[in-house]
């Protein structure tokens, strides 16, 4: 999408006439791109929290286990 924004831009630098449906169609699928590309940043950042939170859990095991590796009476 971004390579056929910049061909078209380039062209009507260069004088090319651009078509007002041509224009239409390139602003509509740039819109319809961004608006995607932003709902899959929106579920990456999710998955990212929901990723940090499960290490937080695995982190405390890990430091619980350690404990319990050097000090077995820790439990008692």
């Amino acid at each position: 999408m971004h390579a056929d924004l910049e061909r078209l831009l380039s062209e009507a630098e260069l004088g090319r006439q651009i078509e007002l449906d041509e224009l239409e169609v390139a602003y509509t699928s740039a819109c319809a791109e961004v608006l995607r590309l932003e709902a899959e940043a929106l579920r990456t950042q999710q998955r990212l929290n929901e990723l940090r939170g499960q290490l937080r859990h695995v982190r405390t095991a890990v430091e619980w286990m350690h404990e319990q590796r050097t000090d077995p009476s820790a439990t008692r």
